[in-house]
Order: structure tokens, then C-alpha cells, then sequence
């Protein structure tokens, strides 16, 4: 009987570890009759997992039709869990493009996405792909009596990441961020507003400006998304006090961060604005449909440095879209209990972004790609 019991035990592990498969192939389509190229595909990890048989040490490799790897991240969303396999992936209009994971140690892949909390910088925290950067202001920075939770832009012309040499030689007297050095340069006006393109609270008519974040928790490092959580002190809309929290993230190849607020408040619902500011002096360069969720902007033209162009999509449409104590402003109703989330960036005419026109194309092609994601199926 034991003998038995033995080689019935014995079946068992080897059926086991024969159902493991070798590799996983996964197909990834486009439903939109435009190529693709670069873009973020993702998928669950544990289906991966599961399938693979995979410890929480081994490592993987992803390759494309012709057996050539290409970056891959495992992200946690600030978790202890690993959630989702993202990776970069081109597929041509209406088509259908192969993808092969299989076990085994990956090639190292330069990063396209980085930020870090600034502290030598007064708090500020930045954080940049391979073609834009932005920042947003910390606590030291109010302590000075700047205050502002307006999201800032960093034009880039370079593939490069930059954003710890600007500091350094910055604040060695190196040379200043404010400087056009052949990368790119810092010459977006934020202020006590939203910058370009964050999100407030409205009571009735009037736009409700929070302060500067209190804490930074980054949750995905990259290579290819770079995700982080802002939280700030409670601030007055009206008589009553909201809490908020952003949780910001930017993929490699994208002028736009997706941005996700959640906003705690006495109340059931209430408006909320994302808002553009527009200089008093500026004319007013603007584009924008409501119902489809998209508005664009042209700041002022800088003679020397050129124009920085800003949009925000809401891919769930905006009740309105108006022009409001400097800013362009797309109201939404936000519920209580819920989250908001929409996208927001900016490009410049002097890296991809000849004129307005140019930029808004680019915000409709985007806003029909994030309600038409690439799939993925397992074959």
C-alpha cells in the first residue's frame, strides 16, 4: 500500500510541474485605425505568474515577434504585492502584435521615467520621462511663505533624463534651470493657481486652492511608469474642510500624467475644476470640447524660448468649460466616495509641437486612445 501511496504522490509532482508552462504568449491588438508605437500595454501579474510558475525571485524576459527583448516593469501600485506586467509595445492600425514572456534574467534597459522628493530644493518633488518634466512644491517651500499646489512644466528637448543635473548645477551656480543649456529649460509661470492642469474644489462660482503638499510616497519606481501619492492639509470650501490626495503617474513616450484625486468632505457631492492658468495679459489662445472632455492652451509666446502648450482630457466629458479667475477651468461633479481621474501635460514648440493646432490633434488622438486601450489576450 505505501508503495502505492509512493508512486501516486510521485504522479501528482510530476503532473504538477508538467502544467507549468514554458512561456506565455500574448497577443496584443489595437481597435483603432491609426498605428501605435511605444505605448504601455499591461496586463495582471498573477495571470502570468500562475501560468509560468513563478517564485517571487525569478525573474522574466519579455520578447517581441523577432525574439528581441523590450523593457518590461512589474509594478506594486504602492502595494507589498506585485499587480500588473506593463511593458512598451507598437502595433499597427486594426493589427494584432505578438509578445513572448518566458523565465529567465532580462537585458538591462536604460529608465525613461524618474522622479525623486527634492529636499535641497525647498521640498520640491519632480519627476520626468524621455520627453517632459514637471514639478509640484513642498512643505520647506511654504514655510517661506510660497505657497502653491499648481502643477509646474520643465520643457525638455532631449531623450535624456535630466532633472538631477538641472538641480545640481542650479543650485551650484552652474548654471540655472531658467537657461536654455540645449536640453531644455524652466520658463512655465505657476504661482499661487493650478499650473498646468491640477484639480480644485469650486464653492458656488469661487475656485478653492489647497497648499502645498505635506507628504510624498512614491509607489512605482519605473523604468517605464514612474507613480507617486501626494497628500495635503485639510483647506476650506466654504465653511467646510476638504482632505485631498493626488496620486500622479507618467509613462515613458507621454506628455500627459494620469491623475487621480480623491477628496474626503462633510457633503455628498460638489463641483470640482481642472484648471489651465492663463495670464490677465494673454489672449485667449484657447481650445476645448466639453462633451468629449478635452481643453488646450497656448501660454504666452516667449521670444526667445518659444510656447508652452498645456491640456487636460477627462475622457468622461466636462459640464462646462470657461474662462475663471485665470484659468481655464472644465467642471465636473464629483461624488463624495469616489475617485477623479482624467490626464494632464503639456508640450513645447521647440521638441514636437509646432503650433496649437498640432497640439490639439494630439490631445484628441490621445483622448481616443485612453477610451480605446490596446488588449491583450493570452493565446
Amino acid at each position: 500500500m505505501k508503495k502505492y501511496l509512493l508512486l501516486f504522490l510521485l504522479s501528482v509532482v510530476v503532473a504538477a510541474c508538467s502544467s507549468a508552462q514554458k512561456e506565455v504568449v500574448l497577443i496584443v491588438s489595437n481597435p483603432m485605425d491609426i498605428d501605435r508605437f511605444n505605448e504601455i500595454a499591461e496586463i495582471q501579474w498573477p495571470s502570468i505568474q500562475q501560468r509560468l510558475s513563478l517564485s517571487d525571485e525569478d525573474q522574466i524576459i519579455v520578447l517581441d515577434s523577432n525574439k528581441r527583448q523590450v523593457p518590461y516593469q512589474i509594478l506594486t501600485e504602492g502595494s507589498e504585492q506585485k499587480t500588473k506586467l506593463i511593458f512598451l509595445a507598437s502595433v499597427s492600425a486594426n493589427g494584432r502584435s505578438s509578445y513572448t514572456v518566458v523565465k529567465g534574467k532580462p537585458n538591462t534597459f536604460t529608465p525613461l521615467v524618474y522622479g525623486r522628493l527634492v529636499p535641497e530644493r525647498k521640498d520640491d518633488f519632480a519627476w520626468e520621462n524621455n520627453r517632459v518634466a514637471f514639478r509640484i512644491y513642498g512643505p520647506a517651500l511654504e514655510a517661506t511663505g510660497e505657497i502653491s499646489n499648481g502643477m509646474d512644466f520643465w520643457a525638455k528637448k532631449t531623450d535624456s533624463l535630466v532633472i538631477d543635473k538641472w538641480y545640481k548645477n542650479d543650485l551650484a551656480g552652474i548654471a540655472s534651470y531658467h537657461d536654455d543649456p540645449g536640453e531644455g529649460l524652466d520658463f512655465y509661470k505657476v504661482g499661487r493657481t493650478l499650473g498646468l492642469g491640477m484639480t480644485a474644489p469650486m464653492d458656488h462660482d469661487t475656485l478653492c486652492l489647497g497648499h502645498n503638499f505635506i507628504k510624498a510616497e512614491i509607489l512605482d519606481q519605473g523604468p517605464l511608469r514612474f507613480t507617486f501619492r501626494l497628500s495635503y492639509k485639510p483647506y476650506p470650501v466654504g465653511h467646510k474642510l476638504v482632505n485631498e490626495t493626488r496620486i500622479i503617474s507618467l509613462d515613458a513616450f507621454s506628455y500627459l500624467n494620469s491623475i487621480t484625486n480623491i477628496f474626503e468632505i462633510d457633503t455628498t457631492s460638489f463641483t470640482i475644476a481642472s484648471g489651465i492658468v492663463m495670464p490677465d495679459e494673454n489672449p485667449e489662445r484657447v481650445s476645448f470640447d466639453p462633451q468629449t472632455g478635452w481643453m488646450a492652451y497656448a501660454a504666452p509666446e516667449d521670444s526667445v524660448n518659444g510656447t508652452v502648450f498645456a491640456g487636460v482630457i477627462n475622457p468622461d466629458g466636462f459640464s462646462e468649460v470657461k474662462i475663471s479667475q485665470g484659468h481655464l477651468l472644465g467642471l465636473f461633479l464629483y461624488t463624495v466616495g469616489n475617485s477623479f481621474s482624467y490626464y494632464a501635460g503639456g508640450g513645447w514648440s521647440k521638441a514636437g509641437f509646432a503650433n496649437m493646432d498640432e497640439w490639439v490633434k494630439y490631445l484628441q488622438i490621445q483622448r481616443s486612445k485612453f477610451i480605446n486601450p490596446l488588449r491583450i489576450n493570452i493565446e
